[in-house]
Formats: C-alpha cells, sequence, structure tokens
C-alpha cells in the first residue's frame, strides 16, 4: 500500500470545506445541470477510511440555491447516488522451508501452541484446495495464487533427497504454486543442479544412482524470482530468473497489477558450501527491495508482495527478526515504498504481524503448516485497499479432509523406487525409543552425540588417529526414528544426515579449538556445534556480543586441553569453509578427507552392528554451564585442597633436591624467587603424590627464597616459599629423611622459623613449619648464662 494515500484522503476533504463554503450564485449555477450526479472529488476517492467518511449532512455534490433552505440540501442528498467502488479479491496461499517433506510429520508451534503430528504434501494439498474453495465461496470474483518463499528442496527425506527432489517438484506442481525464489538449501547442490530439476531435464548418465535415471521427471511450474543476486562474471541474474514478476489480477472487467520480489538471505556464504556460492554477489535485501519497489511504482504497480528467505519470528502480531528489520530500513530508505506483503522463511518459525504498513508472515516448515493472506485491489489507486489479513493455519489429519490423491499417488511411486535402500536394516537400538535431535539446555542432542561419535570412529578406522569430531547442528535433520522391533534401517540414518557433506580431517590447535568453541556463543546463538572426543564448562561473560564462554575444555581422558598442542578434528566441508559463522575453521590445516557424512553415518551404525553392539545414544554433559560464583567456589575448594595434601621438605644451602608430598599426578615447578624470568625446573608427582626433583643447577645458599607452584590435573594452582637455612643450622641427625616425609614445609613470604600463615585471601598457606632454631635458640642461652655466672664467680 503507498504510503502517499494519506495525502489524497487529505484532498479530499480539503474540497469538502472549498464546495461547503462556494458562493450561493455558484451553487444556483451549479443546480441547473441536473444530470451532474457527483463531483470529480467523489469519482477519485481511492479509499474511504472509517475515520475520513463524510457525515450524512455533508454533502459536495448536492447543489446549494440558498444556505437559509435545508430542505432543498436534504432533498438533492436524496436524488444524488453515489458510484460503487469496486474491488478485486486476492487471496496468497503461502508455505516456506518445504524441504522435501513428502511424508514427513512433525510439531508445529502457532502463537506458543504445539499442533502435534502436523504434516504430509498430500494433507497440505488438500487444506490449500479447500482454503482456495472457501475464500472463492466468498468472493466469487476474487482470485487464488500459490507462492513460497524458498527451501522447497534440500535436506529432504530419502523419498526425496535419493531422487534428487524430483519427486517434490511434481508434489508443488500438483499444488500449483506458481511464484516462488531461492532459499540456501536451492543451493546444496549447486544452483546448475536445481535447475536442472526446475526444467525436468534428464541427469547425465552415471551421474546419479539408476533409480534417479530412470524417475519420470517433469518441469517445474514455479517461475523463480531472485532480485538480490548476481553472477560475478556477467552482472546478471543467472538462469534467466527476474528479479520479479507482475501478475494482473482481473474481475469485473477491470485489473490490478501485483508485484512479486524475490529475496536469498545473504548470510549465503555462511550456509552453503564455497564452491556454490563463490561465483555469485548477493546484495543487500532492504536496498534491493527499495530499489525495485520503486520501478514497480514507475510502471504503475502499487500492490506489491515480497517473497523472501529471511528470518522473522513474531509474538502477539509483533514480529521481529530479519524480516522486521528489513522492512523498517526499507521504510527508511523510501517512505513512499508501496510493499503490502512480505513472506519469510529460513528459521521455521511462526510469523503473522504488521510492521510499519507491511504484514508479514511465515508459515513454520516442512508443510506443517500454511499461509492463508488475502487483501482487496482497488483498480483505482493499482494497490491493495488496506494492509491484507493473514492466517497460518497447521495442517493436522482431519476426518473430514480427504488427502489428495495425486500427491499421494507421487508419494507411493516414490517409496516403491526408494524402498529396496531405504528399508535395509543397519543396526539395533537398545530399545525402541527414538535417538532425539532435540538439545538439551547446553545445546547438547543425543542423536549429536551419536553422529560425532560415528564420524570419530571411522575416522579413525581409516587410520587418521583423530582426537575430535565436531558437526554443525544444522546438518542434523531429523531425530533417529527405531523401528517397534529396535531395527534401525538405511532410510531411518539417511534422514538424520542428508546433506552428504564431504568429512575433512584437519589439525587445529588447543587454542583454535577453544576460538571456535566460543564462536557458538554470539549474541544470536543460533548455529552450535555437536561434538565427540571432548567436554566443557561454559559460563556467563560481560561482552554483550558473546554473552557466553569456554571456561574449561577436557579431553576424553580427562585432561585439560593444552592450548599449544596440535589435534586432529573431523568437520565436514561445509564447516571447513567456515559455514554457520565458524571462522576459526577455516584457519585449520588439511589433512585428509573422509566419505561423506551421509555413509559415514550410516556405515558407523552397520559397524556396530557387526560387532555385536547395540546403539544406545545419550546426552552425557560434553557441554555444562556454571555461574563465575560456582567456577570460584570450585577453584577455591581445589587450591585449598592442594594445600592440605602437600608436604615440603626443608631446604638448606646446597641441597640437591626437593622433596615432598602432594596430590597425585600434580606437577611441581620450581624457581629461585629473585629469577623467576628463567624457565623453571619441573617434575610431576607419583600416583602415590611422592616427588624428587634435582635443583642441583638452583646451587642454594643461605636466605634464598625457593618459589614452588603445584598444579593439579585440573589446573588448579597453588604457590608456596622455601627459605634456604644455613647448612650449619641443622645436624645429620636432625635433618629430614627426603624418602619419608615429615610434614615440614613453608608458605610464601613467611618468616624463617615461624609457622604462621599469610592472609589465605592473598596467599594459599602451606603446611607446618618445623626446625630446630627454637632448641637451639635455647641452648645458646642456657650456655650463655653458665658462662655470666662462672665469670662472675670468676671475678668474686
Amino acid at each position: 500500500m503507498k504510503k502517499s494515500k494519506n495525502l489524497l484522503s487529505k484532498l479530499f476533504v480539503f474540497s469538502l470545506i472549498f464546495t461547503s463554503f462556494s458562493p450561493a450564485v455558484f451553487a444556483e449555477e451549479k443546480s441547473l445541470n441536473p444530470t451532474i450526479e457527483e463531483s470529480p472529488a467523489v469519482s477519485t476517492e481511492p479509499i474511504v477510511e472509517s475515520s475520513l467518511q463524510p457525515e450524512p449532512t455533508i454533502t459536495t455534490t448536492s447543489p446549494e440555491t440558498e444556505p437559509s433552505q435545508p430542505q432543498l440540501q436534504t432533498q438533492s442528498i436524496k436524488e444524488i447516488t453515489p458510484k460503487v467502488k469496486t474491488t478485486i479479491p486476492l487471496q496468497l496461499l503461502g508455505i516456506n522451508d518445504f524441504h522435501g517433506a513428502l511424508s514427513t510429520t512433525g510439531t508445529a508451534y502457532i502463537e506458543g501452541t504445539p499442533y502435534r503430528g502436523a504434516g504430509r504434501a498430500a494433507l497440505l494439498a488438500s487444506y490449500l484446495n479447500l482454503a482456495e474453495t472457501n475464500f472463492k465461496a466468498l468472493k466469487p470474483t476474487g482470485t487464488t495464487l500459490r507462492v513460497q518463499a524458498g527451501d522447497m528442496v534440500g535436506a529432504s527425506p530419502a523419498n526425496s533427497g535419493l531422487l534428487q527432489d524430483e519427486p517434490t517438484i511434481r508434489a508443488l506442481n500438483r499444488m500449483n504454486f506458481t511464484i516462488g525464489t531461492l532459499g540456501n538449501h536451492e543451493f546444496d547442490e549447486g544452483l546448475a543442479e536445481y535447475n536442472r530439476i526446475l526444467t525436468g531435464t534428464a541427469p547425465k548418465p552415471g551421474e546419479f544412482n539408476t533409480i534417479t535415471e530412470n524417475y519420470i521427471r517433469e518441469a517445474s511450474k514455479t517461475e523463480i524470482v531472485i532480485a538480490n543476486m548476481t553472477d560475478k562474471n556477467t552482472g546478471t541474474i543467472p538462469f534467466g530468473w527476474k528479479p520479479y514478476t507482475v501478475k494482473s489480477i482481473e474481475a469485473n472487467g477491470e485489473s490490478v497489477k501485483v508485484g512479486f520480489i524475490g529475496i536469498v538471505t545473504t548470510e549465503i556464504p555462511n550456509l552453503v558450501l564455497k564452491k556454490h556460492y563463490e561465483n555469485y554477489n548477493f546484495l543487500n535485501e532492504a536496498e534491493t527491495i527499495a530499489r525495485y519497489s520503486k520501478e514497480l511504482r514507475d510502471q504503475g504497480v502499487n500492490a506489491i508482495v515480497v517473497l523472501a528467505h529471511v528470518p522473522a519470528v513474531s509474538s502477539n502480531q509483533v514480529v521481529s527478526g530479519e524480516a522486521a528489520d528489513i522492512i523498517n530500513q526499507v521504510n527508511a530508505m523510501d517512505p513512499e515504498n508501496s510493499v503490502d506483503a512480505f513472506f519469510a522463511g529460513h528459521n521455521h518459525q511462526y510469523t503473522n504481524g504488521v510492521t510499519g504498513q507491511t504484514r508479514i508472515v511465515q508459515s513454520t516448515s516442512q508443510g506443517k503448516a500454511y499461509i492463508d493472506l488475502t487483501g482487496e485491489l482497488d483498480p483505482e489507486t493499482q494497490d491493495f485497499v488496506a494492509i491484507p489479513e493473514a492466517e497460518v493455519l497447521p495442517v493436522m489429519p482431519n476426518p473430514a479432509l480427504t488427502e489428495d490423491t495425486g500427491i499421494q499417488s507421487i508419494i507411493s511411486e516414490a517409496d516403491a523406487l526408494v524402498a529396496m535402500v531405504t528399508t535395509e536394516k543397519i543396526g539395533t537400538a537398545v530399545d525402541a525409543q527414538n535417538i532425539s535431535r532435540e538439545p538439551n539446555a547446553f545445546k547438547e542432542s543425543a542423536v549429536g552425540n551419536l553422529v560425532t561419535d560415528g564420524q570419530r570412529f571411522i575416522a579413525n578406522q581409516l587410520g587418521y588417529q583423530v582426537d575430535f569430531a565436531m558437526t554443525n547442528n544444522g546438518g542434523i535433520r531429523a531425530d533417529l526414528l527405531v523401528e517397534p522391533d529396535n531395527a534401525i534401517t538405511w532410510g531411518a540414518a539417511q534422514n538424520v544426515q542428508p546433506f552428504g557433506n564431504i568429512l575433512q580431517v584437519v589439525e587445529m590447535s588447543g587454542e583454535q579449538i577453544e576460538r571456535v568453541l566460543n564462536e557458538q556463543y554470539d549474541e544470536g546463538g543460533k548455529y552450535f556445534l555437536q561434538v565427540s572426543g571432548l567436554s566443557y564448562v561454559y559460563t556467563d561473560n560481560d561482552d554483550a556480543e558473546q554473552p557466553a564462554k569456554v571456561h574449561q575444555i577436557r579431553k576424553e581422558d580427562g585432561t585439560r586441553l593444552d592450548p599449544n598442542a596440535t589435534y586432529r578434528v573431523v568437520i565436514n566441508d561445509f564447516l571447513f569453509g567456515g559455514g554457520d559463522g565458524f571462522k576459526t575453521f577455516t584457519e585449520a590445516k588439511l589433512v585428509g578427507a573422509v566419505d561423506p557424512d551421509t555413509e559415514t553415518f550410516i556405515n558407523y551404525i552397520k559397524a556396530q552392528e557387526a560387532a555385536g553392539q547395540v546403539i544406545d545414544a545419550k546426552v552425557t554433559g560434553r557441554k555444562t554451564y556454571l555461574s563465575a560464583t560456582d567456577i570460584q567456589a570450585a577453584e577455591t575448594a581445589a587450591v585449598q585442597a592442594i594445600k592440605d595434601a602437600t608436604k615440603i621438605h626443608t631446604l638448606t644451602e646446597g641441597d640437591s633436591a626437593l622433596t615432598g608430598t602432594t596430590l597425585p599426578n600434580a606437577m611441581i615447578s620450581v624457581q629461585l624467587k629473585e629469577s623467576l624470568a628463567r624457565s623453571s625446573l619441573t617434575t610431576t608427582a607419583t600416583e602415590n603424590g611422592e616427588f624428587s626433583l634435582d635443583i642441583t643447577n638452583l646451587a642454594l645458599t643461605k636466605d634464598q627464597i625457593v618459589a614452588i607452584t603445584i598444579t593439579d590435573t585440573d589446573g588448579n594452582q597453588a604457590q608456596f616459599e622455601q627459605t634456604v637455612l644455613e647448612k650449619a643450622q641443622i645436624t645429620e641427625t636432625e635433618k629430614p629423611n627426603p624418602n619419608k616425609p615429615d610434614n615440614i614445609g613453608s608458605s610464601i613470604d613467611q618468616p624463617k622459623g615461624s609457622s604462621t600463615s599469610k592472609d589465605p585471601t592473598k596467599l594459599p598457606a602451606t603446611g607446618e613449619v618445623t626446625t630446630f632454631l627454637p632448641i637451639a635458640g635455647v641452648l645458646m642461652i642456657g650456655a650463655a648464662g653458665i658462662y655470666v655466672m662462672k665469670k662472675r664467680k670468676c671475678t668474686a
């Protein structure tokens, strides 16, 4: 709807006022011509809003001979019959993110309400037909168009995916979808392959499996519009697609032109293999819409619909997300724009609301719901009369509604063709429960653990000696369905990993691994990883752009990840190209390649079956959250445990070994305090916690301070200090036995001979300190007293 319509309404009101104050002579002159029944102001009125409708006593069309004769004015009103405005009803039925879901059912969340068991293409077709029938019953002169907002194919179940999604093209034809745009999944195998199935062209011999080569295909009836993508070499939109299309909607001998602009998300480089997008430019969505909206208006097309594969969400008719942001930007760039409706997609969320003067809608995904948008078109303004109305409705089983037999025939044929592959049993689950891809609060899922465990297993079978595996959660497309007899089929496994992305073995440092894990926790948090071979704790972060951060990473054996060490990781080629925004993966060094993820997952389950192992996947705590308070408490307790367990023997000048006991397998590091910049001497305690460190190179002398750091296996540290004593101050019989700890130790900054610990809030206290100095002092004082007494006797 053009944003300038208010101006026309204001001009109409002004004309009412002007004519009501015209001179009487002018009124008499008009009254001499009884054939004039309505003024130009009435005949050109584009929209009569309720707030602007004239009161019955106000007239601009009746002649007024004398202002003092109300009877004549009333008679004039009765004689004039304003022209009845005729409009053309339009219904747009829409879907998005179908993903070849010919037989898929699931839960559709509509305004927070779950509709379970929704979906199936044959049922969707019947609902669309019913919606059109009901619309035509109310609006006999109305027109219905069916539109889609991208991702019709790709990430598809086996009965579509194994046949290159050509059954889906046939099903969409049967449902009469005539206008659509691209989503990111249309790029999955490259736009050339997508264009092949659109045009109904046969593949090259040997390019795909036999069932695909022999499949009865047909060209798509959907006209693809895509405005914000161009070929880098030619500067034009590829494959002859257009930025928009215009449809003439006709009724009662009148017509209104409606424009449809196509938009794809500019996140494509984060979502698609590099080789499938590197030849294209992706243009700003808002700028593109503003440009082509103006171009359409210049052609007299004021009713404009955008089909955009960009995310949106709404609550109580309030829309948020990129779709709303884009419309707000368009309104700022071009306040006179005439975008009336915006069909969104990509994030699979229910959306229905208004931003500015634009209705924004999205129908969840996989045919579990559909959009029914209606509006009235004005032949005079060539625009919608008002903001279109819309409903998003679930596709639920209904005994009164018969599934479309034509669609079901397409599905049955596809099922039969792929059955020899999909029904093969490849594994056995521990029970008949499906293995869920639903992530827990920490974004770990049971099937995600199974997928990444399988990738690591197969890579190691091939001799790559892999430490970890990681995959993007978006690549896991379904629960792993288990048959009643606990069987896992080929088709069920393929549904989980349908993309066929090549798995890469790469080398990464521990520091790079920590960075890539942190890339999950940006402000959106919508892209995350499933992992195998490691676990980690994350906590809150003060940075608004990264509200959480990784705190601690452990390998499978429980030891800490070394930031300086090099590890081998299995990832798919999508992630290796920086997909889903994981840019650090692009820094990894490629070592080798494994089979595609689909085959790898299937082969892993087959290998477990061959080994007599059942599949028992669970959430195991590979991702855990701790608050900063919890972390501090744990670290404090760990430091105290080191202090309590550590006993260090006294050091005297010339000693060649530092001995004592501490926590098992703890690391002991020693330096002279005055030379902390030098490298330290280190050793590791035994399983019993005993240690002996050669310190000959320190060449200890009296009063030197030795700094000792004890690090437990979790990386917690406690620090100690020992002051070197004079060797003459201790006798051979008093010197501790290095092989028998005697609870001797000293804390940081303790004065010699003192057993008082420092403030524990500053530096950790240590074990007891026991020396011979107090005894020696008493003996010396006693000897001095005897000497004085003898002296006095001698002088007496």
